[in-house]
């Protein structure tokens, strides 16, 4: 018989609804593990591209019911039922009833973000885009030439062809909105009169340097991408394993827009968004004087903390970065490469981070992702907007009966050297791809790791009561934040044979 054959549990990780982590056998799904984690998005991993996933929202209600949310003023009620850019008949007709006409939705939002719509010429060729803040974001759209018109307190206007006349519009922006508004116009610097008209749909605001894929809602904001309770199927280790985490904070208020952080000696930052380890255009090149220039965040805390950040550069070069520990600071200086990478300084109390210049070789770096976090490493990113955030404590759990007698499966990837107790039994744990298997009864213990029997021992063991299997920690204290590629149960005592085929 395979092994396959004696399992009574195999978890793989592969697929997933939100909220379930689903299992290969049994195939009734009773051995299915639930996934509990925090209500926000602040979770991320990396995919089979090796890009960052995140979540994201669609903060807007009635996101395409212009008749309802929205109030219209010196406009009429936009006209449902035209031809839309998705080929279906759920665009709107937004025409004026006298000068300057628009619709607007009131909303409470905080933090950089993203308004963007669908829009086609109707008898105008315009449209401007506006958010309302402390001050006024706004920009002037041609639909005709898919061109930008006046710009006003946005950190970037875009204006993207969809075929068809249509075109995605969206201005980000940093504060906090109380209002959006839509207007027809008649050329990139005046709102439009009585009688003027566009074509108007699917319009979304999303927090973060990106207009995200629209999703649509009605009475309730709407998530997309990685959903709160989404299993977190990470690839950094090029095939998918459950990642697992302890609950963490980062501490920055803005982790991608560095327009808001302090430019000094020289430094500055490109006006343009590149593509960052997202695969999206969030990312930032700062440029140094040919051996200076530093970017700098002040923040305090207290107590051991590890700050990251992404870098790459056109070319190979060495990037420095400190963090402030009292006199003198903790300084590091990376290799940046082509390739993005993730790079840390661990310091006590600190005061302030830089990422400054010092090779004549290397006048730029493109920069994404800061985080300070407390603890000595650092976990997954934690994307923030204009506050901290706090990616919550996971638990994947398992309420499935291990008899008495029987064998576990675990393969998992760690960043550190362990060494690991299991019924009074030691064994290590190595950088990498770690694969053990533990045969267990009341009198028994053998464990294999790494195709080797480790450990082999007779006494009294208890392996009673275990009703509920916890992956990657105790029952939510504990971590152990190492993603998790295989977790198989087997209802008997395998054979040494057995057990190192399962773990070479």
């Amino acid at each position: 018989m395979s092994l396959y054959d004696k399992s009574s549990l195999i978890q793989v990780p592969s697929l997933y609804k939100d909220g379930t982590l689903v299992s290969t056998i049994p195939e009734d799904r009773s051995g299915d593990f639930t996934v509990v984690r925090g209500s926000n998005l602040s979770a991320t991993r990396v995919g089979e591209d090796g890009y960052i996933k995140k979540g994201y929202e669609n903060l807007l209600l009635q996101s395409n019911s212009f008749d309802t949310t929205w109030t219209p003023i010196n406009s009429s009620i936009p006209i449902s039922g035209q031809a839309g850019y998705d080929g279906t008949n759920d665009a709107w007709l937004l025409q004026n009833d006298n000068n300057s006409g628009f619709i607007n939705q009131d909303i409470s939002n905080s933090g950089v973000s993203v308004f963007s719509v669908y829009a086609k010429a109707g008898n105008v060729n315009f449209i401007r885009v506006r958010a309302d803040y402390s001050s006024i974001a706004t920009t002037y759209f041609d639909l005709e030439n898919g061109t930008i018109g006046d710009q006003f307190n946005v950190i970037k206007s875009e204006i993207t062809s969809v075929g068809n006349g249509w075109y995605r519009c969206f201005i980000i922006y940093n504060g906090t909105t109380t209002r959006v508004r839509l207007y027809p116009a008649v050329n990139a610097t005046t709102t439009g009169v009585a009688g003027d008209n566009i074509y108007i749909q699917d319009a979304q605001l999303n927090q973060g340097l990106v207009a995200y894929p629209y999703l649509g809602t009605t009475t309730a904001p709407v998530q997309g991408g990685l959903l709160e309770n989404t299993p977190r199927l990470d690839w950094s280790n090029g095939v998918p394993a459950v990642l697992v985490e302890e609950g963490r904070t980062n501490l920055i208020a803005n982790s991608e827009y560095f327009g808001s952080y302090v430019l000094e000696a020289g430094a500055t930052l490109d006006s343009t968004l590149y593509e960052s380890p997202e695969g999206l255009n969030n990312a930032y090149k700062l440029n140094f004087t040919p051996t200076s220039g530093q970017i700098t965040h002040p923040i305090k805390y207290t107590g051991e903390h590890c700050f990251s950040v992404w870098l790459k550069g056109d070319t190979e070069g060495i990037v420095g970065m400190r963090a402030a520990q009292g006199v003198p600071s903790v300084t590091e200086f990376v290799n940046v490469t082509t390739e993005w990478q993730r790079f840390n300084i661990v310091v006590t109390d600190g005061r302030f981070w830089q990422v400054f210049g010092n090779s004549t070789t290397l006048s730029s770096v493109y920069i994404y992702g800061f985080q300070i976090e407390q603890g000595s490493t650092s976990s997954s990113y934690i994307p923030t907007y204009g506050t901290s955030q706090t990616r919550s404590n996971e638990t994947i759990s398992d309420n499935f009966n291990i008899s008495t007698t029987a064998t576990i499966y675990n393969s998992f990837y760690s960043d550190v050297v362990e060494t690991v107790f299991v019924l009074d039994q030691v064994f290590n744990v190595v950088v990498g791809l770690n694969k053990v298997a533990i045969a267990f009864s009341p009198t028994a213990v053998k464990i294999s790791v790494g195709g080797s029997i480790v450990a082999n021992a007779t006494g009294a063991y208890d392996t009673s009561s275990l009703t509920n299997i916890q992956l990657g920690s105790d029952n939510g204290s504990d971590y152990s934040n190492a993603p998790i590629s295989g977790f198989y149960v087997f209802p008997e005592f395998l054979t040494d044979e057995e057990l190192n085929s399962l773990t070479a």
